[in-house]
């Protein structure tokens, strides 16, 4: 059952329509790209994505993997996800700190913009559970806010809702066992309220 006190999170509310549209544009397009590099237009046998909400980027995934898990805390995320991309399997979990996936099976995973809303304790568990299932050679590609004076929320209370700016060494840092390959500011359509919104971090598992 999910908590009356926890933090319900809802589709994004600071864009509309044609914005969202670029934005989403923008991103599915940077994805994407990242994955060509690392795979060479080859197939994946398994993608996950961890904190799918309704599957906006999960899709990408598909395009580069037999088997695509989106894994979701929120219930109301899965089902809508479920129903628009059937193809797609979207699991609903309590936490993010216990991800329902064998240890070393997942060829790609992708974490957007979920981990700056986790506090540090729940964000450290998370990236674990994300370096557990992540297979010997496999990729992680995270996209986070990554300014330090990014300090917003209830960062004491991991039911709470909080942002959470993140250098790129500090998530290095929750990953000791993968290798950063390379880092991507992430893009936005122009008509945002900042300029920096975080970084693409693509990691490897030796």
């Amino acid at each position: 059952m999910t908590s009356p006190y926890r933090f319900i999170w809802h589709q994004v509310m600071d864009v509309r329509d044609a914005a969202f549209a670029a934005r989403t544009y923008l991103e599915q397009t940077d994805v994407r790209a990242f994955m060509t590099q690392v795979t060479g237009r080859r197939r994946l046998r398994v993608g996950c994505e961890v904190g799918s909400g309704y599957g906006r980027m999960t899709v990408v995934l598909s395009e580069f993997a037999d088997r695509v898990i989106g894994i979701e805390r929120e219930p109301h995320f899965v089902k809508e996800a479920a129903r628009l991309l059937p193809t797609i399997n979207f699991v609903q979990v309590e936490s993010l700190t216990e991800l329902p996936v064998q240890t070393a099976t997942v060829d790609f995973i992708l974490t957007f913009t979920v981990l700056q809303h986790l506090i540090d304790p729940v964000a450290k568990a998370t990236a674990q559970e994300i370096s557990r299932i992540l297979s010997p050679g496999g990729h992680l590609l995270i996209c986070e806010e990554t300014d330090p004076l990014l300090c917003n929320g209830a960062i004491d209370d991991p039911n709470g809702w909080c942002t959470v700016g993140r250098p790129v060494p500090l998530y290095q840092s929750l990953f000791p066992s993968l290798a950063l390959l390379a880092t991507q500011p992430r893009r936005i359509e122009p008509t945002y309220l900042r300029d920096d919104v975080g970084t693409y971090m693509l990691f490897r598992r030796p």
